[in-house]
């Protein structure tokens, strides 16, 4: 497995006590996809509450489509990414977000912000 996407992610997890416990790999790739969900749901939370729109929005697409593509040949399979898609766009659909304000707001902002320091380090990965 290649670790260029894995590695974006460990710089957001939070940093243990012990300097000598290392997160085994199936930690990392869970982290991964559950931090791929969070981006998914904002863009389709976006979808639905137009947060951003024109350059922003083509941005975010361009993000959440480097951070599928690298997920996706590191785990071996987009195939592996469709449910959380499927899943994320169900959740963005339910009715307690349907005000887009609030918690839907500052769950969009989170993915949007974290979908641009995700891709900014798989670029700089890429490109060493």
């Amino acid at each position: 497995m290649k670790l260029v996407l894995l590695i974006p992610i460990i710089l957001f997890l939070p940093i243990e006590s012990k300097s000598s416990d290392i997160q085994p790999q199936d930690n990392l790739i869970a982290s991964a996809l559950e931090e791929y969900a969070k981006v998914a749901g904002s863009w389709f939370l976006n979808e639905k509450c137009n947060y951003i729109k024109g350059e922003k929005k083509i941005r975010f697409k361009d993000n959440l489509s480097l951070i599928t593509v690298t997920l996706a040949n590191d785990l071996g399979s987009p195939k592996l990414l469709y449910p959380i898609q499927v899943s994320a766009k169900s959740a963005a659909a339910n009715k307690k977000y349907a005000d887009c304000k609030g918690t839907a707001r500052d769950i969009f902002n989170y993915g949007y912000s974290h979908s641009m320091n995700w891709s900014d380090q798989i670029r700089i990965l890429q490109h060493k």
